[in-house]
């Protein structure tokens, strides 16, 4: 347990998930709350701006496909396949469960992006409703391209990356009783 300059203790697991959670929240338990709102205003305006930039659809999120729907893995053996399916998984079960490293593999910037907390798992999530097509066929949320889809993929890894980056602070500063 450490000390903050409020007299008070914190737990390093509870201000690293407090952290995660709510970035900046690691650095309030330990009363720096200048750092706190510095980090966290920080952190998710740069996530926002990347949604901005890049639209809602640039969060690629792993086991969905580009139309929102779940992935699922057809066939057996060496001639498995992943293809999108409706949401109801009758056709196979579902990537993430059977192979969930590749699948993660091919979307890497999920990694970075959810660093940035419960932010990014409702991006994530905004993301799956906006690719689905409506029921004339079209898709609600379009995905940008070229360079302003990489700038707003950039940005949200960027925003989770310093997340990333906050968390091992605020937990290493509970844990050694750091007050600045």
């Amino acid at each position: 347990m450490s000390s903050n300059p409020r007299g008070g203790s914190a737990n390093p697991i509870l201000v690293a998930v407090a952290s995660w959670l709510i970035p900046g929240a690691g650095y309030w338990l330990l009363g720096q709350r200048a750092r706190a709102l510095a980090v966290g205003i920080t952190i998710i305006v740069l996530f926002v701006l990347g949604l901005l930039i890049g639209g809602i659809r640039l969060i690629e999120v792993p086991g969905y496909g580009d139309h929102g729907r779940p992935l699922v893995v057809t066939g057996g053996g060496s001639g498995s396949v992943v293809e999108e399916t409706s949401d109801n998984f009758s056709s196979g079960p579902w990537v993430m469960g059977v192979h969930p490293m590749d699948e993660i593999r091919n979307k890497p910037w999920s990694i970075a992006q959810v660093m940035a907390g419960p932010l990014a798992l409702a991006a994530g999530a905004g993301s799956v409703v906006a690719s689905r097509p409506d029921a004339r066929g079209d898709t609600p949320g379009v995905r940008s391209h070229s360079r302003t889809n990489e700038l707003g993929t950039l940005y949200t890894a960027v925003a989770g990356m310093l997340n990333l980056l906050a968390i091992i602070d605020d937990a290493y500063r509970a844990a050694h009783r750091e007050g600045a």
